[in-house]
């Protein structure tokens, strides 16, 4: 029972001495440096670093269900230590979000060596199958521009697309169903007198189940088949008990106990004759008297310098393992020493040269890489180079660093090169739009507007832009110059009236104004807002009255009330 008296019983859940991990979900205590159920160490590098792989792709890990997603790069990293293969599941943008294999999903396939869409070998830099012609990286896929009808493949899973498009299709046009309607009443007439079964003699075989309760509906169904029915029919008849059947399982355990004792009896009973009978019984090809095998003769017990020697092949072969070199050929120089068996110089000789031989391989690959990078980037597939150069360790890092390649640089290059990249697609975009624009002004014959806008354009794009679009700005200018030549002069306007003095003109505003909220009082918006905009044509702004303007944006909206609910005269 809690302690009135003791706060502490009012705190809340969360305050308490366990809380949820951060990586599986489950409950642990505070102050524990490691979960005892996903094993995730809970140091500052560890959470700092689970901090910088976060992404939007997941992998479906059993040991840890709950997990938070990484990024691509990440991916990558864990394809290379082979804890992402083909059949490991994924999930991420490319996938729409939906689970799948990571040798179906789109971007992420070729990073294993395949395609996703007709599972031939691919290369990370490639965008287009060579063997289906589609496009690795998206789903559904397009076809490379160019390609033969006939060298066009169709994906392998294009029948579970096709699926999935008439499922969501026909979700979109199911309707609701409407409710049922309710069951009509059936009077039901009064019970029949029941009528008494005839004896009948008990029957051999498994006991009769036992009913289950009718449900409402199927007790509505037998009333109203009780109520059609004829009077004399009895509405159930009780079903007649028949005897159990005894359990084929006791059967079987009493028959094999009262059989065993007595094998066992038989069989201890000296009498050969019936060994045999038990032996055919039985179903054994055994002999009732084997003689058992000969033993193999003892090995030689090895002597002490053999056992010493097997040991430190063993152990140089483990330093092997692990990389350590210089300690594999410590050993083997000091069994050359103590054997004087000169073989073993060889293999020192080659693990003198195994460092160096690594090196060189991890050269090979990391340059391999970083052209890969370059090509991606000649491409304009920038984030696919950068996520193969982030995936770069710092140690290969020093070590290209240490060769006068920089991998730091070639970042920020590419990513420079996508600013810039971004940036000329955007001029792309409005300069169509700017194009789009002046055409239309030239389709509509105006023609001064449309050269202000091919004139702005020629000096806000450069010369390549326009020629990428096909279009020669020198030609269009001359043709609407000489269009704008070529077209009749205006006529002139008629000359104005001369101005009222201000007196008469203030004075015949006040009338029009005071004409106008007449018109206005008598809901004759339209007549008032004509008023209202002659004052606006016809005098100049400095004898408009204050808020003209407001005054007949207010009867517009009147009248088109009027207009909208049809009361408008």
């Amino acid at each position: 029972m809690a302690d009135p008296n003791n706060a502490s019983n009012d705190l809340p859940a969360y305050k308490g001495s366990e809380a949820p991990c951060v990586y599986c979900g489950q409950m642990i205590d505070r102050q524990a440096d490691r979960c005892p159920h996903c094993r995730t160490s809970y140091s500052f590098a560890v959470r700092k670093a689970s901090r910088e792989v976060v992404g939007d792709w997941f992998y479906l890990d059993s040991r840890n269900p709950s997990g938070r997603g990484v990024s691509f790069e990440t991916l990558i990293k864990m394809i290379e230590k082979g804890r992402i293969r083909p059949d490991s599941v994924v999930r991420g943008p490319t996938t729409h979000h939906d689970w799948m294999y990571a040798a179906e999903a789109p971007r992420l396939a070729k990073y294993l060596g395949m395609c996703p869409h007709c599972f031939a070998q691919a290369k990370p830099e490639d965008t287009f199958c060579t063997n289906c012609q589609l496009n690795m990286n998206e789903r559904p896929a397009e076809a490379r521009p160019g390609a033969a009808p006939d060298e066009i493949q169709d994906p392998y899973h294009k029948p579970a697309y096709e699926m999935e498009e008439r499922l969501a299709d026909a979700a979109r046009a199911a309707e609701p169903t409407p409710p049922p309607r309710p069951a009509p009443s059936v009077t039901t007439p009064p019970p029949a007198p029941a009528v008494a079964a005839a004896p009948s003699p008990p029957v051999r075989g498994p006991a009769p189940k036992p009913e289950s309760k009718p449900t409402p509906t199927a007790a509505a169904a037998a009333a109203a088949l009780a109520g059609s029915g004829s009077p004399d029919r009895p509405s159930r008849v009780a079903p007649v008990a028949k005897p159990s059947r005894p359990k084929i399982w006791i059967v079987l355990i009493l028959t094999w106990v009262t059989l065993i004792p007595l094998l066992l009896i038989a069989y201890a009973l000296p009498i050969p004759v019936l060994h045999d009978a038990l032996h055919g019984l039985v179903g054994s090809n055994e002999q009732p008297n084997p003689e058992p095998p000969p033993e193999p003769p003892p090995e030689p017990e090895p002597d002490a310098e053999a056992r010493w020697l097997r040991a430190q092949l063993a152990k140089a072969d483990a330093a092997e393992q692990k990389k350590d070199y210089a300690q594999a050929i410590r050993i083997y120089q000091g069994i050359v020493e103590r054997t004087g068996d000169e073989s073993y110089r060889q293999r020192i000789a080659a693990l003198q040269k195994k460092p160096e031989e690594e090196r060189q391989a991890r050269l090979a690959k990391l340059r391999e890489r970083l052209e890969m990078a370059e090509n991606l980037s000649a491409r304009k597939q920038f984030d696919d180079a950068l996520a193969v150069l982030r995936n770069v360790s710092k140690e290969d890092r020093s070590l290209l660093l240490s060769m006068g390649m920089s991998v730091s640089s070639m970042e920020k290059a590419i990513e420079a090169a996508k600013g810039r990249h971004v940036a000329q697609e955007k001029k792309k975009q409005q300069l169509a739009a700017d194009l789009t624009a002046a055409a239309e002004l030239r389709a509509n014959t105006q023609l001064d507007e449309a050269l202000a806008a091919y004139e702005a354009i020629g000096k806000t794009y450069e010369a390549d832009l326009l020629a990428a679009y096909n279009v020669d700005l020198g030609a269009v200018l001359k043709d609407l110059k000489e269009a704008i030549a070529a077209r009749p002069p205006k006529p002139p306007e008629p000359p104005r009236p001369p101005e009222p003095p201000p007196s008469e003109a203030a004075a015949e505003i006040a009338d029009l104004m005071a004409s106008a909220a007449d018109l206005e009082k008598k809901e004759k918006f339209a007549e008032a807002l004509a008023v209202l905009q002659k004052i606006k044509e016809d005098y100049d702004k400095k004898f408009w009255p204050d808020k003209l303007e407001q005054r007949i944006r207010q009867v517009q909206a009147k009248k088109e009330a009027l207009e909208f609910f049809g009361m408008d005269k």
